[in-house]
């Protein structure tokens, strides 16, 4: 035994009397041997290959790779070895003393600091029987700190599939791997052998899907061929995927008819994907679909011919369905014709004809061109493109709405997270910056959508250090007297979801003066105690480059504490300047020429905020919603109105009246006490809204108006982009949409809160969602989903329920 081997489970049963008689039968043709008589097989020898088999196990730590072997035997398993190679290397040897057909065995390998995290290591088993007899080699890719190891499968066409001499097959092989895709391909094993393979160059991605043709030459002479796939990462490491076998036949044999796979998902979606594969021995000439409606009238249909040398083509068919009402059920047919004219569909295993009953649902899903998360998204309507942070890419993502199409990114800072244009007036305009808050380092990008074909990052604005010092009052140990303490929290810096508002005049039309992007931090655990993993609120003034740390909502004092607050700014690269923004202690002159002192006094347990806390602007710039995230009930919702400035009482304004009041703040939980999954803000900002297990609409008093009852998602919610309050005219924009954890989107009356629609869709929303008008009044909807960017046109004629 190895001395990597550290645990096993081993059941050995006693020599049985069976084993005892076959050893004696031995013993006497030995002895016949001896006479000169001929040596035979006898009839009964073993002749049959023991089965062995790996599967991963499960650790109890990461300094561990663990493995579980089974192996079997129809009479007796002689010797059982376990290879370790890659990222460290290893073996365990066992050779049997008893009579044992079945073993499961547990092996635990220590993995040696030296070993790098990610590292791949190949386990290989194979068994050998009492009569020599060997297994096939058993294998399974494991890997350093029990990370997802790389992997590589043979999608199409399915094991056992016929193959034709002088005939071609399409191989649909995928891989996966955590350290990038370099390398993906195939070993040819069994009746001839061939190798091929497709490389890679950068960017390399995590996921790869390619077909490769294989032609099968008339000179082959086997029964059956093996197909290995393998897949290499960015360091080079290489793992087998799992082998699949094909029978190998005859064009002179082959009397068949097709055989159909059709693909489809249960909703689609009017331009989608249906899937065909057939296989015939003597070659595909013709593959294709039918779409029909449930009384049977043909909607659409679409087909390939091919020469017939393939006896296996598959295709993905891009269609269209003309139907304009949602949703409607379909009935999917595939079919295939081979090289000798024979027709057929697809069917089930029973020989019955499979038809795929779908749902066609509104919306067209966009894939990211090269994979990501999105975080948030913003439509600008004069050039009609959608801009989406892809945090995973380190770009925007430009969607073009007029001809459906992804343009090429633009390169911003790391981590992207949060997104909202500069403002230019109170009517909602934009101006042709859009501002990116970057939540891997400590800066906003500004982009300038002239720059370029699509846009190009101009400026990193660098976001101050803020520090806030909590000042307590307590008795010395030593000398009993009344000491003061001064403790530091420092917070993260890093910008998260953000909001752009501007202060000045109100009137319709007027121009913008001091922008203000207001944004919440990314937590670390490296924050101060008792806020770590605990993010903020702030805004930042990007005209006069100064700043605001949000400590309004957690005024007052806690029962048997006193903390009085002061906050300081440090400036980043020299944009700015290091000022005190609440100072411990100010000294105020009253009307009689007495002095008294004015200090903050705050309750540290409402000072900060729990990750991921959602920030967003009304559509005329003047107001922001904040609703605290994290999965936990009581969660907060907070306003800002960048209008209202400072309380100008002491000598040193400190206090924004624009932020909620702390009373408003608890008062709001009180009468909500739900978790938030999302917020919206309609155009003026008279209406604010929180999504949770309901979704509550309130004023920007937080007082709550109503209750929307919407079904709890990871998804957002948006209003009309022409909302204008309760009773907003014309009535057609008194609406929100609503994600759903169902594949629809919910339209609700924001006077009366009722539902009044829903969209079906074909995946559920899981990101942001946002209602856009295009330049040529269409209302678009925009929500992220585990496939992509789904976007729904709607005709804009929904009907309000009450007036």
């Amino acid at each position: 035994m190895n001395a990597h081997q550290i645990g096993r489970a081993l059941t050995r049963p006693s020599l049985t009397r069976r084993l005892a008689s076959l050893v004696a039968i031995g013993a006497t043709m030995a002895l016949g041997a001896c006479n000169g008589d001929e040596v035979i097989d006898p009839p009964f020898k073993d002749s049959i290959k023991p089965t062995v088999g790996l599967t991963k196990g499960l650790p109890t730590a990461d300094s561990l790779l663990a493995v579980t072997l089974n192996a079997n035997d129809n009479i007796g398993l002689k010797r059982v070895r376990l290879l370790l190679a890659g990222g460290i290397t290893a073996s365990y040897d066992t050779v049997m003393t008893s009579a044992v057909t079945s073993l499961t065995i547990l092996v635990n390998v220590r993995v040696p600091s030296s070993a790098p995290i990610g590292a791949t290591v190949t386990a290989r088993a194979v068994a050998v029987d009492g009569a020599g007899n060997e297994s096939d080699t058993a294998r399974v890719a494991l890997t350093v700190g029990n990370l997802e190891p790389p992997s590589a499968i043979v999608t199409s066409p399915v094991a056992g599939s016929p193959v034709v001499t002088g005939k071609a097959l399409i191989l649909s092989l995928s891989g996966r791997a955590r350290y990038k895709v370099r390398t993906l391909g195939y070993e040819l094993s069994g009746a001839y052998t061939a190798r091929d393979s497709s490389s890679f160059s950068a960017p390399l991605r995590d996921s790869i899907a390619l077909l490769d043709t294989l032609v099968v030459p008339d000179s082959v002479k086997g029964a059956t061929i093996q197909v290995t796939p393998f897949i290499i990462d960015s360091l080079n490491q290489r793992v087998l995927g799992t082998p699949v076998s094909y029978a190998v036949q005859s064009p002179a044999n082959a009397n068949t008819v097709p055989v159909v796979r059709t693909g489809v998902a249960p909703r689609v979606e009017v331009n989608d994907t249906i899937f065909v594969e057939a296989t015939d021995p003597v070659g595909i000439s013709t593959l294709g679909y039918e779409v029909r409606t449930p009384t049977g009238q043909l909607l659409v249909a679409d087909s390939v011919s091919s020469d017939g040398r393939f006896s296996t083509l598959v295709r993905t068919f891009r269609t269209r369905i003309p139907v304009a009402t949602f949703p409607m059920h379909v009935n999917v047919f595939g079919f295939a014709r081979n090289a000798n004219g024979r027709r057929d569909v697809a069917r089930f295993p029973s020989g019955s004809l499979r038809q795929d009953t779908v749902i066609v649902v509104a919306g067209y899903t966009n894939p990211l061109p090269q994979g990501g998360q999105v975080a948030d998204a913003l439509y600008f309507p004069r050039n009609d493109r959608l801009y989406l942070t892809n945090i995973e890419r380190n770009w925007l993502e430009v969607y073009n709405l007029a001809d459906s199409s992804f343009r090429a990114p633009i390169a911003v800072g790391s981590r992207p997270w949060g997104i909202a244009p500069y403002p230019r007036n109170r009517d909602g305009e934009m101006s042709d910056t859009l501002l990116v808050a970057n939540s891997g380092g400590t800066n906003i990008s500004y982009v300038d959508l002239r720059n370029g074909s699509a846009g190009r990052e101009v400026y990193r604005y660098p976001l101050p250090n803020i520090i806030v010092y909590t000042i307590t009052s307590t008795r010395s140990a030593t000398t009993d007297q009344i000491i003061t303490q001064r403790t530091a929290h420092d917070f993260s810096d890093r910008p998260q979801y953000l909001a752009a508002t501007c202060n000045g005049d109100l009137t319709p039309g007027s121009p913008c003066e001091d922008v203000i992007a207001v944004y919440s931090t990314t937590p670390t655990p490296g924050q101060s105690s008792p806020f770590e993993k605990q993010g903020t609120i702030r805004w930042e003034n990007l005209s006069k480059k100064s700043s605001h740390f949000f400590f309004e909502q957690a005024m007052g004092q806690a029962e048997g504490r006193s903390d009085t607050l002061e906050i300081e700014r440090f400036a980043a690269g020299g944009v700015g300047a290091d000022s005190i923004l609440l100072p411990y202690k100010q000294i105020v002159r009253r009307p009689d020429g007495s002095m008294w002192e004015y200090s903050i006094v705050g309750r540290i347990d409402r000072l900060a905020f729990r990750d991921t806390t959602y920030v967003r602007n009304s559509g005329n710039f003047r107001r922001a919603v904040f609703g605290e995230g994290g999965p936990v009930l009581g969660s907060r919702a907070m306003t800002y109105d960048a209008t209202m400035g400072f309380d100008m009482t002491p000598p040193l304004p400190v206090i924004d009246r624009g932020i909620s009041r702390p009373l408003d703040v608890t008062d709001f939980i009180a009468n909500t006490f739900s978790r938030v999954q999302g917020v919206g803000i309609n155009f003026d900002g008279e209406i604010n809204a929180v999504k949770g297990d309901s979704t509550y609409l309130f004023d920007r008093t937080l007082r709550l108006q109503g209750i929307l009852e919407s079904r709890p998602s990871g998804g957002g919610l948006d209003f009309h982009p022409q909302n204008t309050g309760p009773r907003s005219s014309p009535l057609r924009t008194r609406l929100a949409f609503v994600a759903s954890s169902e594949p629809v989107i919910d339209v609700f009356d924001t006077y009366c809160y009722r539902k009044i629609a829903s969209i079906a869709i074909r995946d559920p929303i899981i990101g942001p969602v946002r209602a856009t008008q295009r330049p040529n009044g269409q209302l678009v909807l925009v929500g992220a989903t585990v496939r992509g960017v789904t976007l729904v046109a709607l005709s804009d004629t929904f009907t309000t329920t009450c007036l």
